[in-house]
This record gives C-alpha cells, sequence and structure tokens, in this order.
C-alpha cells in the first residue's frame, strides 16, 4: 500500500517532466530539422548533469530511509545536510567542465555542420548546472521521508514552467534555441529553491542546518556508496549514447540522430511507470531493511517487479499499435514530414523492448535499496559494450 501510495504522485510528476520534454522537441522541431538534430545530438551532456543528481539524490534517499527505519532523526538529518553541501560541492565543479566540453563533444561526433545550433542550445544549460544537479538531489530528499506529493510539486514545477517560457523564449523573444536552454534552467532554478525552501523553513520531518556544519567523511562516503555507482550507471549510458551518435551519424548524418533520438522518447514516456516504482520502493523497502524487516522488503521487490512487467507490456503494445499517430507531432514540418514512414518504422521496433527496459529500471532500484549499485553499474556498462560492438 505504501508503493502504491508513493507511485501514483510520481507517475504524474515523471509524466508531466516527460510531456514537457516532448513539447520541448515539438517547438524546436518548427524550427527545422537542424535544431531538431541539435537537440538529439547534445541531449546526452544534459542527461548525464541531471544524472549525477538523480545518482546523488537516490544515494540520500536510500541511506536517510534505513535511518528513519532505524529512528535515528539525528543522523537522518545529518547525512541530509552532507548531501546538499557535497552535491553543491560536485556541481560547481562540473559547471565549467561542462561548458568547455560542448564544442568538443559536437566535434568529437561528426556534427561540425551543427555546432552552432548545439552550443546555443547547451551552453544556458550547463550555466545551470547546480540546479540542474540540486534538483534531483531535492527530489530524492523528498521521497526519502515519504513527501511524495512535495517531490512532485518540485517536479511538476518545474515542467510547468518550462511549458510557458518555452514559446515566450523561443519564438515570441525570439531566442531561437537558446530560449529552449534558458527555459529549461530557469524553470530547474524555481522548482529547486522551492524544494529547499521547506527545509529552511522547518516544514519536513528531516531537517537541513548548517549551523555547526563540519564535513563528516563517514557520511560523505556513506551516501556516495550508492550515490555514485547510480551516477556512473548513468554517466556510461549517456556516454555511450554519445558513442552510438558516432556511429549513428557517420551512416545516417545529422537527421540520422533525430531518427534515432524521437521515436526514443516514446521509450522514455513508457519508462515514468517503471521509474515511478521504483522510486517509490527504494526509501519503503531501505526502512525495511533498515529495520531489520526482511519479509516486508522481499514482498515490496516481488510486488514491483509483477507491476512493471505487466503495466509495461500494456504500454509497448499501445505504442506499437498506435505509432503512426504518435510520431505526427514531431514530423509537423516539410523537412520532417517527409521521413514520416520511418520514424514510425523505428518506434515499432523500439516498443518491443520496452518491457525489458521497465525490468532493468526495477531491478537497478532493487540493487540500490540492497546497497548493491555497483552490480547495476557493471551490468549497464556490459550491455552498453554489448549493444556499440553490435552496432
Amino acid at each position: 500500500k505504501t508503493i502504491q501510495s508513493m507511485t501514483l504522485p510520481l507517475i504524474v510528476s515523471y509524466l508531466v517532466v516527460q510531456v514537457n520534454l516532448f513539447a520541448d522537441t515539438a517547438w524546436c522541431s518548427l524550427l527545422g530539422s537542424d535544431a531538431s538534430s541539435a537537440i538529439s545530438t547534445i541531449c546526452p551532456i544534459y542527461s548525464i548533469l541531471t544524472g549525477v543528481g538523480i545518482g546523488l539524490g537516490i544515494g540520500a534517499s536510500t541511506s536517510i530511509a534505513r535511518c528513519l527505519g532505524r529512528d535515528e532523526h539525528a543522523h537522518a538529518n545529518s547525512l541530509a545536510a552532507q548531501t546538499v553541501f557535497v552535491s553543491a560541492i560536485i556541481a560547481v565543479v562540473l559547471t565549467p567542465i561542462a561548458f568547455l566540453c560542448i564544442d568538443p563533444t559536437v566535434g568529437w561526433m561528426g556534427a561540425d555542420s551543427i555546432k552552432g545550433l548545439c552550443h546555443e542550445y547547451m551552453a544556458p544549460l550547463t550555466l545551470g548546472t547546480i540546479s540542474l544537479v540540486m534538483n534531483g538531489v531535492v527530489s530524492g530528499l523528498l521521497r526519502a521521508e515519504g513527501a511524495a506529493g512535495k517531490s512532485t510539486l518540485v517536479l511538476l514545477t518545474s515542467a510547468i514552467l518550462n511549458m510557458i517560457l518555452d514559446p515566450l523564449l523561443i519564438f515570441v523573444l525570439d531566442m531561437g534555441l537558446s530560449g529552449a536552454g534558458w527555459a529549461t534552467t530557469v524553470s530547474m532554478t524555481v522548482s529547486t529553491v522551492l524544494g529547499l525552501s521547506w527545509y529552511v523553513r522547518n516544514r519536513m520531518y528531516v531537517t537541513i542546518s548548517f549551523k555547526g556544519f563540519r564535513m563528516n567523511t563517514g557520511e560523505i562516503r556513506d551516501i556516495l556508496s550508492v550515490g555514485v555507482p547510480r551516477s556512473m550507471e548513468l554517466f556510461l549510458i549517456y556516454f555511450m549514447s554519445m558513442v552510438q551518435r558516432v556511429l549513428i551519424i557517420d551512416c545516417g548524418g545529422e537527421i540520422g540522430v533525430a531518427l534515432y533520438n524521437i521515436p526514443w522518447m516514446f521509450v522514455t514516456i513508457s519508462q515514468v511507470m517503471s521509474q515511478s516504482i521504483g522510486s517509490a520502493m527504494i526509501p519503503v523497502c531501505s526502512a525495511a531493511l533498515g529495520a531489520g524487516d526482511t519479509r516486508k522488503a522481499e514482498d515490496g521487490f516481488r510486488y514491483s517487479i509483477i507491476m512493471t512487467l505487466g503495466s509495461m507490456t500494456l504500454l509497448a503494445a499501445i505504442i506499437f499499435l498506435a505509432a503512426g499517430y504518435l510520431v505526427i507531432p514531431f514530423t509537423m514540418s516539410p523537412s520532417m514530414e517527409a521521413i514520416r514512414p520511418d520514424f514510425e518504422h523505428v518506434m515499432r521496433i523500439y516498443a518491443l523492448l520496452i518491457p525489458f527496459v521497465g525490468l532493468i529500471d526495477v531491478s537497478s532500484s532493487i540493487l540500490q535499496s540492497i546497497r548493491l549499485a555497483q552490480v547495476s553499474m557493471i551490468s549497464s556498462f556490459i550491455r552498453n559494450i554489448i549493444l556499440i560492438a553490435m552496432m
């Protein structure tokens, strides 16, 4: 029942975020095929930055939930403060690195003809790295104490604000792809500040205070023991995605990247279900394990797997059957309409993968909750190496 109660608001919040990404891509596709290709080419850097925050948030959620399961409130408070401190330091270090990597990354992938567009979109996002990282961290902290509603509100605020700012900045203020980047950065910043404000005003059970704060290497190691493998897993996935783009650009040009990436967005939106179940399950089962109730944790794992497999199979069938209609919003411009049948064909291939992608998500969450996130990381690395070799 606890997993169910946390899953529903997470589904709503993740769904709005994915719809928001769809809106981003649809708005930018109106600027032409080059703009769509630029976003598809450079988005792995954005995903790596957000993945750092997601990983740290999951590490914090696992550690804090275990403390709460053992009724160690003071320890949970300290872990939350250490998480915010470490996350801010990591984000500050990553900001110049990410900014300087934009042009070399695009050149390495062989997309020099759209380098300017890639830089235009990505530069505002790298300058807002601290917001991209802290957004995932704040969501993880909120989920750790079962505040799924507030975690949902953080994500909803970011997504809705981005939907409003996108057309305003891209078209009304004529900022083009730069407007799309700034819209995401501003919306992430506002939602992160909202989440942190609840802790500043002592509205949460777990409190974050830096009065007399001292860095605790043991607690940081506890957070990073799950957070780093999860962040590295996401980094490997998105880095390998860039390697895949090198091969795709070589055989299909920049438009090939859009053809490869845009239909995959429907796999990503289907993952809303599996990721919501996994995110709800982590604090519930971590708290049960912290309290020594392994049977309750096992029941949670089993229920999560069954629910994921059933829901993802249903979504796969829907996407397979409706592929021809689902690609229309992304192929409205004349240059995109010509390849609409190819988009439909690729989407049907991807639909067959959806149940397995869902099982990867929930299995990864199980491994994180039992503090074996490194196993999930190694599995992801092997899977992506095999994929690259086959391509």
